[in-house]
């Protein structure tokens, strides 16, 4: 199973999480929260998702999910990566976030492949004449 930690800012981080969990009428248990205040120092955030990070079992796959690219909390995020074991995704949205809860029983790989097709699909131009 996939464990899915969302670090991003302080509102979107919560309340992406707030709301999937709305959507789904559920808890989801394998999807954390790791908030990045604009005034918390960098490091103290970091050694805060590696004690996460390492309290999971051996056996359990990591997605980071970022809001944004080359942001503190995606900054964060990349120094976690280890490849194959811990990935990352950044642009979160919610059609990402919905799609990559959904295939956390498959492996990583599938998981992280899932997430971006459903983060990419979620976007559409409508104008009144088509969707697009």
């Amino acid at each position: 199973m996939v464990t899915i930690i969302v670090i991003a800012h302080l509102e979107i981080a919560n309340s992406l999480v707030s709301c999937a969990e709305h959507i789904l009428a559920k808890r989801v248990v394998n999807l954390h929260v790791i908030p990045v205040r604009k005034t918390e120092d960098v490091e103290h955030v970091l050694n805060r998702a590696e004690e996460f990070i390492s309290r999971q079992s051996d056996e359990r796959q990591i997605l980071l999910l970022t809001d944004l690219f080359g942001a503190t909390p995606s900054n964060i995020a990349s120094k976690l990566i280890r490849p194959g074991k811990i990935e990352m995704i950044t642009g979160l949205n919610m059609p990402m976030l919905l799609r990559a809860i959904s295939y956390t029983e498959y492996d990583l790989q599938t998981c992280v492949e899932k997430a971006i097709e459903g983060g990419k699909n979620g976007i559409l131009h409508l104008n009144g004449d088509n969707v697009s």
